[in-house]
């Protein structure tokens, strides 16, 4: 199978690459803990959002306000991301975080299991009432 994102040049990343990012930062901001990663359309292709921002990584290119706008409701810091800030630098703020929801879904259903056993315990020793 062709590789669906396109290659940077020379640190550069063609338009369709940058919009990509720009969605794959708003999936994140949406994105919460225990939901499956969402995923990037691109070039036809779902692409899974951590590729899209580990594709940015190296990109030389200066992060667009609107994206640097979104970090910033990411991080929850008004001055996460200076002015001068380049996709990469917004892909390693970015990168953390999803991270963190993709270990989400590693623990998520045990937590989830722990809560409806708790949840049907309860039940069980208020119907039952007691020795």
């Amino acid at each position: 199978m062709e590789n669906a994102l396109p290659e940077l040049y020379e640190g550069h990343a063609p338009i369709t690459l940058q919009n990509a990012f720009h969605d794959a930062l708003e999936a994140l901001e949406g994105w919460l803990p225990g939901e499956p990663e969402p995923g990037i359309f691109l070039n036809g292709f779902e692409i899974p959002l951590v590729l899209v921002l580990n594709a940015m990584t190296r990109c030389t290119d200066l992060l667009p306000r609107r994206s640097r706008s979104i970090l910033e409701s990411i991080t929850g810091t008004p001055a996460a991301i200076a002015d001068g800030a380049t996709f990469a630098d917004g892909a390693h703020l970015a990168m953390p975080i999803c991270q963190e929801r993709l270990n989400s879904l590693r623990i998520w259903p045990a937590i989830q299991a722990s809560r409806d056993l708790a949840r049907d315990l309860e039940c069980t020793t208020i119907s039952y009432g007691g020795a």
